[in-house]
């Protein structure tokens, strides 16, 4: 399986990709799952503004096999949502560290630790 991994962002063990700007977190998918899964056909975004905690689940993606939930890292606010990938789903497939972005979160707190640089990441892949 080919993927490629963006070197500018944090990973999570769970397959989700943090770049921060300012003091927000742009948060997608990562292209390894986003390979590994298939085919996206359906992105079920909260609403912008809405509160959320961390562990309670935030996003969703649909493929024709299954339906994957991802729960917030952080407390924070969702400051904006990526609608295009709700009317064009494959952006998650085909760009998932451009295009196909998710969410823009404002975190109350960010402790970055818990998450893998790239290497690190590539590491985790490896042992699976």
């Amino acid at each position: 399986m080919e993927f490629g991994i963006a070197h500018n962002r944090k990973y999570s063990r769970d397959h989700l990709w943090y770049q921060e700007k300012e003091d927000r977190l742009v948060i997608g998918i990562s292209d390894f799952l986003s390979s590994d899964i298939g085919e996206i056909l359906r992105v079920i975004l909260p609403h912008a503004e809405t509160e959320v905690d961390d562990d309670q689940s935030f996003f969703s993606i649909w493929t024709a096999e299954e339906k994957f939930t991802f729960p917030s890292p952080f407390s924070g606010e969702i400051v904006e949502v990526n609608g295009e990938v709700e009317i064009n789903p494959e952006l998650v497939n085909d760009s998932p560290y451009d295009l196909g972005w998710i969410i823009i979160l404002r975190p109350y707190e960010v402790d970055m630790e818990n998450l893998l640089d790239p290497d690190e990441y590539v590491d985790f892949l490896a042992e699976d």
